[in-house]
């Protein structure tokens, strides 16, 4: 009977629903005992189902076919059924949203050329090569060279693309988003004639390498890819370097004045640990706080498509340069126009034209206002901050990060984990990062549904993420680190031990990769096959790594 009421339901008789099914016990996982699971959950489910689907697809089902903002296991079946059936016309399908867009540039895939699509937005890439430009037109290696000039960058043809093939520019870049990255010296430089394959990846190996060490994203990009010239992914590496430059300055270190973004109630350490971008939210809406009493944005997107939010922010922080002038433009395109002219003359037109605020593309607006904020932070107080006994963690996020934290830091967002982590201790405290890096180390060692997932209830947030953090110290024990005097409550507390946890992680992280079959390589390995190398070379042995690193390398 069951199976009969399926099938007259449209839902695939295969799946019957009984509580050891695969899909039931996923679902109930995610919907706690309430038998409902948000909408935004589905496509996460779908994901851990390995259930093959198109984003799009399933939320044009969802906006069709349910009403408010959760559904039951009945619906979820549904929604699978109607993935199943969008198979055959998936390639179909994906084109249309593509070949709707202005400005957009389609690539075939590598593997599957017919079957599969990648893009970028044309828009972007010429934002991208002007900031390029306007960044290192006084580097007298890019402009003037014996090779030839790598500056300026024509925005015709695959300029760009075939510029950042050999790894000098990109290493360039690097170096002015984040100075003293990237030793040149290092590089393999052209003379009288293009650098060879192998040549090139080694450029792009260091160019890899240093992007992860400022906090880029590298996941499944390859130095090959970079050298081979894969657009898609040599913009994505691309903007993650210049955004990394643009936000270096967004930090308490640099503008004390940071301070009057906080919420009532809310703490220093809790506001640093917020994403730049979700600051510089914060900041365009506390400025629009002062020219324009109800007038505030969630995104860099919709929200500044009219043109009046950046009147106004523009008017906030410059008004000596600027006016409302623009809001009497009714013709929004004319309006942008205007207002990119008062921001050439305060010299931060950059990355953005007209159309791309008529269009709200976010990621261009978010590198302008980052821009705007560099420039132009209008953030009173900005000399010395005013310790407020109130906040335990006051002082600590007035100090610059250290060169240790920063690098546990970015090996934490290498692994590509979620959330990421903006301020080390603040986002470590629930334990949920934590126990993800743990499972790399080794695979299926967390039991998830002894897991809290955040977030959490405000009553709750201390014995739940408590919990974590005795779960991440007890799997540290099991996988042999040495947890002398770590207890949950330093990770929760933001102890400073946590760094001992994170050193710990990393090393056996690091070694794993080093694997000599199953077994798993020690520091006597390692010290061997140095001495072994010296040796070779007829060096001086070396009971330590540090002091025979130079010889060494």
């Amino acid at each position: 009977i069951v199976s009969m009421l399926m099938v007259s339901s449209g839902i695939n008789a295969e799946w019957p629903l009984r509580p050891g099914d695969k899909y039931r016990t996923e679902f109930n996982k995610v919907a706690r005992g309430t038998g409902r699971i948000s909408i935004e959950d589905v496509v996460p489910l779908l994901r851990s189902l390995q259930v093959k689907h198109a984003g799009y697809i399933v939320r044009n089902w969802i906006n069709t076919n349910v009403k408010g903002d959760t559904l039951n296991f009945y619906t979820f079946q549904k929604v699978i059924t109607a993935v199943n059936n969008s198979r055959p016309t998936w390639k179909d399908e994906m084109e249309g949203p593509l070949a709707d867009r202005d400005g957009i540039v389609r690539i075939p895939g590598a593997i599957e050329p017919e079957d599969t699509q990648h893009a970028y937005a044309e828009e972007e890439k010429v934002a991208f090569l002007e900031w390029i430009n306007s960044r290192l037109r006084h580097d007298r290696y890019l402009t003037k060279n014996a090779w030839g000039k790598y500056i300026p960058i024509s925005p015709k043809g695959d300029d760009l693309f075939d510029a950042l093939k050999d790894g000098i520019l990109f290493s360039k870049l690097i170096n002015d988003s984040v100075p003293g990255t990237v030793d040149e010296r290092a590089l393999n430089y052209p003379k009288t004639r293009p650098l060879n394959h192998f040549k090139m990846l080694e450029n792009q190996f260091v160019v890899l390498n240093s992007a992860v060490a400022i906090g880029c994203r590298i996941v499944s990009i390859r130095p090959e890819d970079m050298v081979c010239g894969v657009k898609h992914l040599q913009l994505a590496v691309l903007w993650q370097v210049i955004r990394a430059g643009l936000m270096s300055n967004i930090s308490l270190t640099k503008h004390h004045g940071l301070k009057k973004l906080l919420n009532e109630g809310e703490s220093l350490a809790k506001l640093m640990a917020r994403s730049p971008e979700e600051i510089l939210i914060r900041w365009v809406n506390y400025q629009l706080s002062r020219v324009c009493e109800g007038k505030y944005i969630k995104n860099f997107g919709r929200d500044i498509m009219d043109g009046e939010v950046y009147t106004y922010l523009l008017t906030a922080i410059a008004p000596q340069e600027t006016d409302l002038l623009p809001l009497r433009e009714t013709d929004k395109l004319a309006r942008a126009e205007m207002i990119l002219e008062y921001a050439d003359n305060l010299e931060v037109r950059n990355f953005v034209a007209p159309h791309d605020i008529v269009n709200g593309n976010m990621k261009l607006n978010t590198a302008f206002v980052a821009q705007l904020f560099n420039k132009y932070p209008a953030l009173d107080d900005e000399d010395q901050p005013e310790i407020n006994d109130d906040f335990d963690d006051s002082i600590d996020v007035y100090v610059e990060e250290t060169r240790e934290e920063k690098s546990f830091r970015h090996w934490i967002n290498s692994l590509n984990l979620s959330p990421y982590v903006t301020y080390l201790y603040e986002d470590l405290r629930d334990g949920y990062v934590l126990l993800q890096a743990m499972d790399k180390l080794r695979k299926n060692l967390v039991e998830w549904e002894n897991v809290n997932v955040p977030p959490f209830e405000l009553r709750q947030h201390v014995f739940k993420s408590s919990e974590n953090c005795n779960y991440v110290v007890d799997l540290g024990r099991e996988l042999g680190l040495k947890m002398i005097a770590v207890c949950g409550s330093d990770i929760y507390e933001g102890n400073k031990l946590v760094l001992g946890l994170l050193w710990q992680m990393m090393r056996y992280y690091t070694l794993s990769l080093m694997k000599c079959g199953n077994d798993m390589v020690n520091d006597k390995a390692v010290l061997d096959w140095c001495n072994c190398k010296l040796k070779e070379k007829k060096k001086e042995k070396s009971t330590d790594c540090d002091s025979a690193l130079i010889p060494l390398l």
